[in-house]
């Protein structure tokens, strides 16, 4: 079966600085995996290199089988919610049918049917149906969590990757949300992106753990030595999912 996506030694580069070094990953079709780290550690660039935006200065990424110049079609992008302005006069439909907008498609010209159609089964997959008409301004933090979502999975892609997507919802519209991707799994594959472990612990079957390399076991697993690595000190964790996870301490032996 081929991979949804494949990283293969991906180095990135800025100038002489290394960005991204050596990694090496795979996520199959109907995963949910995670990329967790700090900032700075290179998420977000690797996140631009998977969609074609940034070169590689070694290694290779495919998209199921494909390079990006070919394979991004496949993939739906959620960009983090701040770099949304939710106050620009426009309806839910609206926002959601400018996904429907490919290359060389002029702004303003006539949508079809079909893009109509997508925007609307887009929007009753995320539980929105007869919000098309309301302004982006007036749903709830929530619910505009989900219209962005539908703005991705109206282009209809294979490969679902959103940036830190529960930063700025509560925890009520948290679980709805993990709810939503559990469903959309069903026909994608999910990536979520994030430094809150927390908020990922017990849903994903894949983590990834990168601070300019990558370390993972290939599963969910986290491990004391993955985080040292990572975020370069010992962290301690105590995860409230279900089920929750304790990672022990790790700083040495202790008497308490």
């Amino acid at each position: 079966m081929t991979a949804a996506l494949r990283l293969n030694d991906v180095t990135i580069c800025y100038g002489r600085h290394v960005a991204v070094e050596d990694v090496t990953w795979e996520v199959e079709d109907h995963d949910f995996a995670a990329i967790i780290g700090p900032n700075g550690g290179g998420k977000t660039t690797l996140l631009k290199a998977i969609l074609g935006l940034l070169p590689l200065a070694a290694g290779s990424i495919r998209i199921f089988g494909h390079p990006p110049s070919e394979g991004r079609d496949q993939i739906g992008y959620v960009p983090q919610f701040h770099t949304f302005d939710f106050s620009f006069p426009i309806t839910v439909s609206e926002m959601i049918l400018q996904s429907r907008l490919p290359q060389g498609r002029r702004l303003f010209s006539r949508y079809s049917e079909d893009d109509y159609q997508a925007m609307e089964k887009a929007l009753d997959l995320i539980g929105l149906s007869g919000f098309g008409d309301h302004p982006i301004a007036d749903l709830s933090g929530g619910q505009q969590q989900r219209a962005i979502i539908a703005r991705a999975l109206a282009g209809k892609p294979r490969l679902l990757i959103l940036d830190e997507p529960t930063v700025y919802i509560d925890a009520p519209a948290e679980e709805l949300f993990f709810s939503l991707i559990e469903e959309l799994r069903k026909t994608m594959a999910v990536i979520i992106v994030t430094h809150d472990i927390s908020a990922i612990s017990g849903k994903v079957n894949r983590i990834a753990c990168l601070n300019r390399r990558l370390y993972t076991h290939g599963d969910a697993t986290i491990t004391d030595d993955m985080l040292t690595s990572v975020y370069g000190c010992p962290v301690d964790l105590i995860a409230h999912g279900v089920p929750h996870r304790v990672l022990r301490d790790h700083r040495g032996d202790r008497d308490d």
